[in-house]
């Protein structure tokens, strides 16, 4: 079993505090009992709550569930389909909260955080790009017939996706998960 660093322990356990109760609502002293390191330890690591975050943003998008669909059977927009299938499965599986820690910390510090403004413009611009880069494969196949711009259509899925997350985490159910698959995979993408 390979052995982690305090830096790795503290940003893992970060990733699910903050997830879990958000940025404001989780302290470093929560983190680092749940780690179970001295709070001195955060210091040694980090300068502030709001640099743990960074990393945090940059972890979760490096890991997200988003990457395990690898199938090369797939088209192009059903691989796309099934990438957002995943997210939804594991929202689902959080009982509709939680959401997206990138959307989620958008939300919550992107107003007030250059640094996160910065890593979540970073995250959400490749994550965009390469919903882009999958909808012109789609079209070289034929499977995409609009003559939308693909770099366009990327964000306005993916600020599609984002803010169904969102309202889904108000509403506590999923229908508008159900009501992105059907307008963007139904419709927008048909």
């Amino acid at each position: 079993m390979p052995r982690h660093s305090v830096r790795d322990v503290i940003v893992e356990t970060a990733l699910g505090e903050f997830h879990r109760t958000g940025y404001s609502a989780c302290s470093v002293d929560t983190i680092t009992r749940a780690a179970g390191v001295p709070k001195g330890s955060f210091y040694n690591h980090f300068k502030s709550k709001e640099e743990l975050a960074v990393e945090v943003v940059a972890k979760y998008t490096a890991e997200a569930e988003w990457s395990s669909v690898t199938d090369p059977a797939l088209t192009p927009l059903a691989k796309l389909r099934a990438q957002f299938q995943v997210m939804a499965d594991v929202f689902a599986g959080y009982g509709h909260s939680r959401g997206c820690m990138i959307g989620n910390m958008a939300e919550e510090l992107a107003d007030h955080s250059e640094p996160m403004r910065a890593q979540v413009r970073a995250c959400l611009g490749g994550w965009s790009e390469g919903i882009g880069a999958t909808l012109r494969a789609a079209r070289e196949a034929g499977e995409l017939t609009t003559d939308a711009d693909p770099d366009t259509l990327g964000r306005f899925v993916l600020d599609a996706w984002e803010g169904a997350l969102l309202r889904a985490k108000a509403l506590k159910n999923d229908e508008p998960v159900k009501d992105f698959f059907t307008m963007v995979f139904g419709h927008l993408l048909h």
